[in-house]
Protein backbone atom coordinates (compact mmCIF):
# COMPACT_ATOMS: atom_id res chain seq x y z
CA UNK A 1 0.00 0.00 0.00
CA UNK A 2 1.52 3.35 -1.00
CA UNK A 3 2.05 5.95 1.71
CA UNK A 4 -0.49 8.77 1.92
CA UNK A 5 0.12 11.74 -0.35
CA UNK A 6 1.19 14.80 1.55
CA UNK A 7 0.87 18.14 -0.18
CA UNK A 8 3.47 20.79 0.38
CA UNK A 9 1.85 24.04 1.56
CA UNK A 10 2.94 27.31 -0.05
CA UNK A 11 6.03 28.80 1.51
CA UNK A 12 5.83 31.75 3.87
CA UNK A 13 6.08 35.02 2.00
CA UNK A 14 9.62 36.06 3.00
CA UNK A 15 11.43 32.99 1.59
CA UNK A 16 13.46 33.14 -1.60
CA UNK A 17 12.38 30.22 -3.79
CA UNK A 18 13.66 28.73 -7.06
CA UNK A 19 11.76 29.60 -10.23
CA UNK A 20 10.22 26.14 -10.40
CA UNK A 21 7.50 24.76 -12.65
CA UNK A 22 3.81 25.52 -12.78
CA UNK A 23 2.22 22.24 -11.76
CA UNK A 24 -0.84 21.52 -13.95
CA UNK A 25 -4.24 20.76 -12.48
CA UNK A 26 -5.02 17.08 -11.99
CA UNK A 27 -7.13 15.80 -14.92
CA UNK A 28 -9.60 14.11 -12.56
CA UNK A 29 -10.11 17.29 -10.47
CA UNK A 30 -11.19 20.16 -12.74
CA UNK A 31 -11.58 23.56 -11.13
CA UNK A 32 -15.32 24.11 -11.70
CA UNK A 33 -17.23 26.56 -9.50
CA UNK A 34 -20.77 27.89 -9.61
CA UNK A 35 -21.26 31.37 -10.99
CA UNK A 36 -19.38 33.45 -13.53
CA UNK A 37 -15.64 32.87 -13.55
CA UNK A 38 -12.49 34.02 -15.33
CA UNK A 39 -10.31 30.98 -16.08
CA UNK A 40 -6.66 30.83 -17.15
CA UNK A 41 -6.38 29.23 -20.60
CA UNK A 42 -2.59 28.80 -20.42
CA UNK A 43 -0.17 28.41 -17.50
CA UNK A 44 1.61 31.60 -16.48
CA UNK A 45 2.96 33.57 -13.53
CA UNK A 46 0.84 36.53 -12.41
CA UNK A 47 2.33 39.30 -10.33
CA UNK A 48 0.69 40.67 -7.20
CA UNK A 49 0.19 44.00 -9.02
CA UNK A 50 -1.79 42.31 -11.81
CA UNK A 51 -4.00 40.54 -9.27
CA UNK A 52 -4.58 43.82 -7.46
CA UNK A 53 -5.48 45.57 -10.75
CA UNK A 54 -8.08 42.88 -11.41
CA UNK A 55 -9.49 43.21 -7.90
CA UNK A 56 -9.75 47.00 -8.22
CA UNK A 57 -11.45 46.70 -11.61
CA UNK A 58 -14.06 44.30 -10.20
CA UNK A 59 -14.68 46.54 -7.19
CA UNK A 60 -15.04 49.62 -9.41
CA UNK A 61 -17.49 47.96 -11.81
CA UNK A 62 -19.54 46.02 -9.25
CA UNK A 63 -19.84 48.73 -6.61
CA UNK A 64 -19.44 48.44 -2.87
CA UNK A 65 -22.06 45.73 -2.38
CA UNK A 66 -20.93 43.52 -5.27
CA UNK A 67 -19.69 40.11 -4.20
CA UNK A 68 -16.69 38.46 -5.85
CA UNK A 69 -13.80 36.16 -4.98
CA UNK A 70 -10.13 36.28 -5.95
CA UNK A 71 -8.85 32.73 -6.15
CA UNK A 72 -5.12 33.30 -6.80
CA UNK A 73 -2.60 34.62 -4.31
CA UNK A 74 0.94 35.83 -4.98
CA UNK A 75 3.02 33.82 -2.53
CA UNK A 76 6.23 33.15 -4.47
CA UNK A 77 9.05 35.70 -4.23
CA UNK A 78 10.97 36.75 -7.35
CA UNK A 79 14.49 38.00 -6.71
CA UNK A 80 16.66 40.29 -8.78
CA UNK A 81 20.13 41.65 -8.34
CA UNK A 82 20.73 45.41 -8.58
CA UNK A 83 21.79 46.75 -11.96
CA UNK A 84 25.54 46.63 -12.52
CA UNK A 85 26.33 44.00 -9.86
CA UNK A 86 28.74 41.23 -10.88
CA UNK A 87 27.81 37.57 -10.82
CA UNK A 88 28.18 35.59 -7.62
CA UNK A 89 27.84 36.94 -4.07
CA UNK A 90 24.62 35.06 -3.36
CA UNK A 91 21.04 35.43 -4.42
CA UNK A 92 19.54 38.87 -5.10
CA UNK A 93 16.92 40.81 -3.16
CA UNK A 94 13.18 40.13 -3.36
CA UNK A 95 11.68 42.43 -6.03
CA UNK A 96 8.05 41.30 -6.29
CA UNK A 97 5.73 38.35 -5.68
CA UNK A 98 3.99 36.10 -8.18
CA UNK A 99 1.29 33.43 -8.25
CA UNK A 100 1.85 30.32 -10.34
CA UNK A 101 -1.42 29.78 -12.21
CA UNK A 102 -1.93 26.52 -14.14
CA UNK A 103 -4.22 26.30 -17.16
CA UNK A 104 -7.83 25.78 -16.09
CA UNK A 105 -7.51 27.54 -12.71
CA UNK A 106 -10.36 29.87 -11.75
CA UNK A 107 -8.77 33.24 -11.00
CA UNK A 108 -11.76 35.53 -10.37
CA UNK A 109 -15.30 34.46 -9.53
CA UNK A 110 -18.65 36.21 -9.23
CA UNK A 111 -20.90 33.80 -7.33
CA UNK A 112 -24.43 33.60 -8.63
CA UNK A 113 -26.38 30.43 -8.00
CA UNK A 114 -29.64 30.76 -9.92
CA UNK A 115 -29.77 32.50 -13.30
CA UNK A 116 -32.89 34.26 -14.44
CA UNK A 117 -34.65 32.56 -17.38
CA UNK A 118 -33.49 34.10 -20.63
CA UNK A 119 -30.69 35.93 -18.84
CA UNK A 120 -27.62 36.65 -20.96
CA UNK A 121 -24.59 37.17 -18.69
CA UNK A 122 -22.55 40.32 -19.07
CA UNK A 123 -18.83 39.62 -18.85
CA UNK A 124 -17.80 43.29 -19.16
CA UNK A 125 -15.88 43.27 -15.88
CA UNK A 126 -14.06 40.07 -16.83
CA UNK A 127 -13.25 41.46 -20.29
CA UNK A 128 -11.46 44.41 -18.69
CA UNK A 129 -9.54 42.12 -16.34
CA UNK A 130 -8.61 39.73 -19.17
CA UNK A 131 -6.90 42.61 -20.99
CA UNK A 132 -4.67 43.16 -17.96
CA UNK A 133 -3.65 39.48 -17.58
CA UNK A 134 -0.39 38.23 -19.11
CA UNK A 135 -1.98 35.06 -20.57
CA UNK A 136 -5.01 33.97 -22.55
CA UNK A 137 -8.17 33.60 -20.47
CA UNK A 138 -11.66 32.16 -20.87
CA UNK A 139 -15.03 33.14 -19.45
CA UNK A 140 -17.09 30.36 -17.89
CA UNK A 141 -20.57 30.33 -16.40
CA UNK A 142 -21.78 27.41 -14.33
CA UNK A 143 -25.19 27.32 -12.68
CA UNK A 144 -27.16 24.81 -10.69
CA UNK A 145 -30.10 25.06 -13.09
CA UNK A 146 -30.71 21.69 -14.72
CA UNK A 147 -33.97 22.51 -16.43
CA UNK A 148 -37.11 20.50 -15.78
CA UNK A 149 -35.90 17.09 -14.61
CA UNK A 150 -39.45 15.75 -14.10
CA UNK A 151 -39.89 15.24 -17.86
CA UNK A 152 -37.19 12.59 -17.99
CA UNK A 153 -34.97 12.24 -21.01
Amino acid sequence: MPPPVRYKPPLPVRFKVPKGNIVPLAPNEPDIQLGKTLVAAKPHRITADQIELGRRTLRRLMGRKGDFLVNVHATYAVTQKPHGVKMGQGKGNIEYFVARVPAGRVMFKIPSINPLPGYNPNFRAFREIADKMPMATKFRQQYNDFGDLSKGR
